[in-house]
């Protein structure tokens, strides 16, 4: 049997090849036959005709004979593929509106996985990342990637669960070689990072442990490509350059290619140096190695004691700290997480913790499915056309489903032909979605690449949806008999007046009334953020980062106070203040602090503090509502002050004046080292979203200057004027300090809201579009109504209906649908936006005003759609519908 099957197998691919010759042959074969019975029935026509029907069907002998050495359903699949574009061919604008809705649902969705696909799933270009494993702690309330140095020491001791171990830390230094510098982000390794990873440089080596070493005479550096190519123009003469880094003489040693990111995909370095260079790395980043056979489960059982020594050998470092933060700090656990993908931490940051991607998918979700109920919509009431031909198709000898397969091919290639589109739409829409995700898109690398699983996933999609849009129409198109299709195309029973086309457009309204309700409330939200109190004056405000090339303290004190004389003295400059965290930067330090209470013990406290020098809450604009601001007077041989804002006098002191009280950083045995000299109001350190919390300011002079101190300009005419005189002051102060960018406040608040208004943005196209689909869907389904039953309209007309009574009978309909959208869109609505709450700012998920508006605009852009079918019912006139039915 076997054996026969593979005969046959053999002979049919051996007849592809010869399908001329073999139809040849069978005309001729065909042809002798007839020649040979004629021949034998001689001249009588009676004989000749009983001869040809002993004969049989000459086509259907043919088509036998086909079979034989063909494939059948190969064949037949052939047949309804060139039939299908035949058909689409000659129903372009169908075709054209088709194609485009589903390559906007499709691309969006293939733009959105290719995204997923590189956080989560696409490997580092290294050698084995299956092996790769990523370290982290468990406390009770969060997961931290960040590790003690010394948990690194202590790992490193192990050999039998890692074959490698190696640390990486984040660093910004000041890059310079005959310019001025620049501020750069470098990954500071162990040696031991390359040769675990494998990865060979473009030009020249990488670093080695030799080079992590302390007493290593020459500091090296490593740059990636794209550094390279902007800082150096691929110049290979790079190589062994010396280079200034925060002031110390670096010597370039390699060039990594181009694939090479290192393995955090969410903070892509400009260069690698070794992790020697810090004295005192504090906390790091550790990756490692599995052994063969080892699971990640296995090496945690057995390096968590070495993790829990680790904790051990940092606790004197506690002696400050509460019991319940050192209780805490030992209790937590060691995770070994697979890394093959890279660090957590781009997952953490656009997926775990972020709901962006979340409403994204959800968005591009609700479109494709709106598209796919317009489609199917358009295909029940493209079916009622072609009824009369399918019917005619089923008369001479057709199958339903064979019927069925020949308009699930049309179907399934408008879906292949939108996904394929869909794949130039994804292309175009993944660099824009990265940008949205991120403000510099150049940092991360998340890049898009059309490999196997984005095509797979492409062609999956458009399949799923070729069946979900196209099954229920072509099933219903061939349910109706025979003299049923033939009798009734067109007509008010036939499958376009059914109730699935009304159920179909109620459920496309429904869906497109929860991305209107998402884009109205996402619109009122962003307004909200705009006019939010700050609790500061938000305007003419500059804020600079600098960064002075001298390390000892009092040079740094001088570069200060002489660059606040001279920005001081500049025209347009109302006044200058220093702070070591810029107001909506990093939302200052958080602290733990024991308040001074009537009654032992004290009391601590978790509070985010800041330090700034005299002027500042002038300048930023931050009320002043008790007591003193900070002045030359506190230094470091003056008294410790500090100043409190009124979320923190309220939670620690109630209604007792704070000021004259006391409180200390040092454990509960420092609770007089500060006295409160004045209370500040409330305001938005960091986001515009946080909520109030305790605030603690001290004075910056009362301690070492630090190494880079934030400069807050008031201007009295428009900041931006101020910006070059700005940089010629610093320079001229010192020529090697590092200046960041100067912002200003309302740039800077703009920027916070980049997403808010990206989301927005996207929310609001995307609810326009489903509109317009909705828009269509109604107009085409009461259009197509109305020429079907144009000579019912004509006999209404002749019998003394009023043209109003036309109009009004397909405007209920059209609110019909609407209101049936309505009901099904509303609760569905108020039970999506329940899962927006943390994005809304200032209003509920069921705001009122939202909804209504949603509706209002729902119901206007389908009256609008319905409007035109029932004018031109109006316009019908009898004589001439009769005459033509």
């Amino acid at each position: 049997m076997l054996l026969e099957r593979l005969t046959a197998f053999r002979l049919r691919c051996r007849a592809l090849l010869h399908r001329r010759r073999l139809e040849r042959d069978l005309d001729e074969e065909l042809a002798f036959h007839h020649a040979m019975r004629a021949e034998q029935c001689g001249e009588d026509p009676a004989a000749r005709a009983a001869a040809r029907r002993q004969f049989g069907n000459a086509t259907r002998i043919r088509e036998t004979c086909r079979d034989l050495w063909t494939f059948p359903t190969g064949e037949g699949l052939w047949q309804d593929l060139r039939y299908a574009v035949r058909t689409l061919a000659n129903t372009p604008t169908f075709t054209l509106v088709a194609v485009l809705s589903l390559a906007l649902g499709i691309g969006a969705n293939i733009a959105l996985f290719s995204l997923m696909d590189v956080m989560l799933l696409r490997t580092l270009p290294v050698e084995n990342p299956q092996q790769l494993v990523e370290f982290a702690r468990a406390g009770a309330d969060a997961t931290m990637t960040n590790l003690p140095y010394q948990v690194f020491e202590f790992l490193g001791r192990d050999h039998d669960a890692l074959s490698d171990l190696f640390a990486i830390r984040s660093a910004n230094p000041a890059f310079q070689t005959s310019g001025p510098p620049r501020l750069t982000r470098a990954h500071e390794v162990s040696g031991s990072y390359f040769p675990a990873l494998g990865v060979r440089p473009l030009l020249g080596r990488t670093i080695s442990p030799d080079d992590d070493r302390t007493a290593a005479a020459n500091r090296v550096a490593v740059l990636s490509h794209a550094f390279w190519s902007v800082q150096f123009g691929q110049d290979p003469s790079a190589l062994g350059a010396a280079v200034r880094l925060s002031g110390e003489r670096y010597t370039i040693i390699g060039i990594m290619p181009p694939e090479f990111f290192g393995v955090d995909r969410a903070a892509v370095p400009d260069l690698w140096v070794p992790l020697s260079v810090n004295p005192d790395p504090g906390e790091v980043w550790i990756l490692g190695r599995l052994r063969p056979g080892l699971s990640a489960a296995s090496a945690q059982a057995r390096l968590d004691p070495l993790f829990r020594q680790a904790l051990q050998s940092q606790s004197a470092g506690f002696q400050h700290a509460s019991q319940h933060d050192r209780d805490a700090f030992l209790a937590q656990r060691l995770l070994v997480n697979p890394a093959a993908a890279g660090t957590s931490t781009v997952r953490w940051t656009y997926w775990d913790y972020s709901a962006t991607l979340k409403i994204l998918l959800g968005l591009t979700g609700l479109v494709l499915l709106i598209a796919c109920a317009n489609l199917a919509n358009l295909l029940i009431a493209r079916s009622a056309a072609r009824s009369r031909e399918l019917g005619i198709r089923l008369a001479l000898g057709a199958g339903r489903w064979r019927l069925v397969r020949q308009l699930m091919t049309e179907n399934l290639l408008l879906a292949l032909f939108g996904g394929a589109l869909g794949l130039l739409v994804a292309g175009w829409a993944h660099p824009l979605m990265v940008g949205f995700l991120t403000r510099d898109p150049l940092r991360v690398a998340l890049d898009f690449r059309l490999d196997y699983r984005l095509l797979a996933f492409g062609v999956a999609l458009s399949v799923a949806t070729g069946l979900l849009f196209g099954l229920l129409p072509s099933l219903r198109a061939t349910r109706a008999g025979i003299s049923g299709s033939i009798r009734h195309a067109g007509r008010p029973g036939s499958p376009a007046h059914r109730p699935w086309a009304r159920i179909l457009l109620a459920v496309q309204i429904g869906l497109s009334m929860i991305l209107l309700v998402g884009a109205g409330l996402f619109a009122r939200s962003l307004r909200n953020l705009g006019s939010a109190d700050l609790g500061l004056r938000r305007d003419n405000l500059l804020l600079l980062s600098v960064q002075p090339a001298a390390a000892e303290s009092e040079a740094r004190r001088q570069f200060y106070q002489e660059l606040i004389r001279r920005v001081s003295a500049l025209a347009g400059v109302q006044s200058v203040a220093l702070a070591g965290d810029a107001v909506f930067g990093n939302g200052g330090w958080n602290q733990t602090v024991w308040i001074e209470s009537q009654s032992p013990p004290a009391k601590d406290a978790k509070v985010s503090m800041n330090l700034t020098g005299p002027g500042f809450f002038a300048t930023t604009g931050i009320p002043l509502l008790a007591g003193r601001e900070f002045g030359e007077g506190d230094h470091e041989t003056a008294p410790r002050t500090a100043l409190v804002n009124q979320t923190f006098a309220r939670r620690f002191f109630g209604t007792r004046n704070p000021i004259g009280q006391h409180f200390g950083d040092l454990g509960p045995s420092s609770t007089g080292r500060y006295e409160i000299v004045g209370i500040v109001g409330d305001a938005k350190y960091g986001s515009i979203r946080e909520k109030l919390r305790p605030m603690v300011f001290y004075p910056l002079w009362q301690s070492p200057p630090r190494a880079s101190l934030e400069v807050h300009v008031r201007t009295r005419t428009d900041p931006a004027a101020l910006i070059p005189a700005l940089r010629r002051e610093v320079q001229a102060i010192d020529g090697e300090a590092l200046l960041g960018e100067i912002r200003n406040l309302p740039g800077v608040v703009r920027a916070q809201l980049r997403q808010d208004r990206m989301i927005a943005a996207l929310a609001g196209f995307f609810a326009l579009l489903a509109l317009a689909l909705s828009a269509i869907g109604i107009y085409g389904v009461l259009a197509y109504r109305v020429a079907r039953q144009s000579a019912e309209i004509g006999v209404r007309l002749a019998l003394g209906a009023q043209r109003s009574d036309v109009l009004w009978l397909i405007m209920k309909e059209t609110l019909f649908l609407l209101a049936a959208g309505a009901a099904i869109g509303v609760p569905s609505a108020l039970a999506a936006a329940r899962l927006l709450r943390s994005l809304l700012f200032g209003l509920a998920p069921s705001d009122p005003l939202t909804l209504a508006c949603a509706v209002t605009v729902l119901f206007a852009a389908g009256a609008l759609a319905g409007i035109f079918p029932a004018l031109r019912a109006m316009s019908v006139e009898p004589t001439v519908a009769l005459r033509a039915e």
